[in-house]
């Protein structure tokens, strides 16, 4: 989609009376991209408009604020504020930290800019265990942990910038340094993760039908 309709189209936005509106959204983007090909995956179409600017809409009715981890000059059109990383070149781990850093809130759900889907139920159930946890983050069969889809407190902020310094770029690392909390999720009817030129063309033939 064109950016500049975009645009045109964020400028009439609703505004609306957020359900978290002491809650910040933040969306990863950016990356290498490696398995894609060197593609930004957030600015793949979906739906006639970027899937980072789809993830955006789905979550902009619910939050107080919805915030980009990125590059300003890449994702400054989305008319949201884009928070870039403090060092580049340090993972997902950095974009977390850089962002908790910038939000206002001490509640976040952060997730990715290749998960086009969101459902908030689960966004809902997460915030909801959260009273006593630093993070909480949905686990799938096999015991496979959903790191970039979850809930964080800014108390996190300490234990990530040790980590950093210490070149421990591994998110898995930090769940390990804080109070974690883990709850069962099934996603198999709408959870796609985005990370190959197969999974985006399987994920586009099924946003796309109309049934």
């Amino acid at each position: 989609m064109d950016q500049a309709i975009f645009l045109i189209q964020d400028r009439n936005r609703k505004v609306m009376s957020p359900e978290f509106r002491n809650i910040t959204a933040i969306i990863l983007a950016g990356g290498k991209n490696s398995r894609m090909g060197g593609i930004d995956k957030g600015m793949l179409p979906v739906k006639n408009v970027p899937m980072i600017a789809h993830i955006a809409k789905q979550l902009e009715p619910f939050f107080g604020e919805v915030i980009i981890g990125g590059r300003t000059d890449i994702y400054g059109f989305l008319g949201y504020r884009v928070i870039p990383d403090i060092s580049e070149g340090m993972g997902p781990l950095m974009g977390i930290y850089s962002c908790l850093l910038a939000s206002d809130t001490d509640l976040n759900f952060i997730t990715a800019c290749d998960i086009p889907d969101i459902r908030i139920g689960l966004v809902r159930e997460m915030l909801r265990l959260s009273a006593e946890s630093d993070i909480v983050i949905p686990m799938g069969a096999g015991n496979k942990y959903e790191p970039l889809h979850g809930v964080y407190r800014k108390s996190v902020i300490p234990a990530a910038a040790g980590l950093l310094e210490d070149k421990r770029l591994r998110t898995s690392d930090l769940f390990e340094q804080v109070k974690t909390m883990f709850i069962p999720f099934d996603g198999r009817e709408w959870y796609h993760n985005i990370n190959t030129p197969e999974d985006y063309s399987s994920y586009a033939k099924k946003a796309d039908d109309p049934a």
